[in-house]
């Protein structure tokens, strides 16, 4: 019975992960059924392998000393489709006032309406000049942090689809898209290949240059195949410091 090693570069990052596939059987082997999930477990699983899809895109397209960007509203936008045709224009300026500068606009953002009322948009962006932000975002405040996390943007992600996920449930849809990336944005580097259950190994290898983030070793039963997984993270080694 095949499984499959998948693994994907991402910036400093290389994740590494081994799991059954309903996709992928050898000539003749019957497939099994799948596990029904209900509508909530159903629901979670795309939230995490949304928030992978974001991490990953995230770890390859940014570095530490990019910022991690908050925009504020003095006037309260109506919902999503209000602040998108506000955001959109602001995206406008800022590529034309970096193209100035000569650097291209990279980022990833998310909107936040909540309940009780708050209104926000969460960037990602390449570093430049906070006075073109200013100059840029005439809506309200702005809040910019350096990325510190030496190329691993996962806390990030997962805020992000937080975001993203509080929206929906205010507003009872999903309006427009989960987050809004620049096209200019490359994507990670993945390959799989189909390993037996003979040489399924819970064991984490490392390479030169790179060190395994204990947190992200993790091993168990998939809720979809009821088949085990085993998946791990490794990071470049940066032996000068950040960025």
């Amino acid at each position: 019975m095949p499984y499959i090693k998948e693994t994907c570069v991402a910036g400093k990052t290389i994740e590494v992960s081994k799991y059954y596939s309903f996709r992928w059987h050898s000539k003749g082997e019957k497939r099994e059924a799948r596990n029904s999930l209900s509508s909530d477990a159903q629901k979670k699983i795309n939230q995490r392998n949304a928030g992978k899809t974001l991490r990953r895109l995230m770890n390859t397209n940014f570095k530490d000393g990019d910022l991690l960007v908050r925009l504020d509203f003095s006037k309260r936008p109506s919902g999503s489709e209000e602040m998108q045709n506000l955001m959109a224009k602001a995206i406008r300026k800022m590529r034309t006032e970096l193209k100035k500068t000569g650097a291209e606009l990279k980022y990833i953002y998310v909107k936040e309406v909540g309940p009780r009322g708050s209104r926000h948009i969460h960037m990602v962006m390449n570093k430049c000049d906070t006075e073109i932000l200013r100059k840029c975002w005439p809506h309200g405040g702005i809040h910019v942090d350096p990325l510190i996390s030496n190329g691993q943007y996962d806390k990030i992600a997962e805020y992000f689809i937080k975001y993203a996920v509080r929206t929906e449930e205010t507003e009872g849809q999903l309006i427009g898209k989960r987050w809004y990336a620049s096209r200019n944005l490359e994507k990670p580097v993945i390959t799989r290949r189909v390993i037996t259950a003979n040489s399924f190994r819970k064991e984490a290898k490392t390479k030169k240059g790179y060190h395994i983030v204990p947190e992200s070793v993790r091993s168990g039963f998939s809720e979809v195949t009821g088949y085990e997984y085993f998946t791990y993270t490794l990071i470049k080694t940066d032996k000068v410091g950040g960025g």
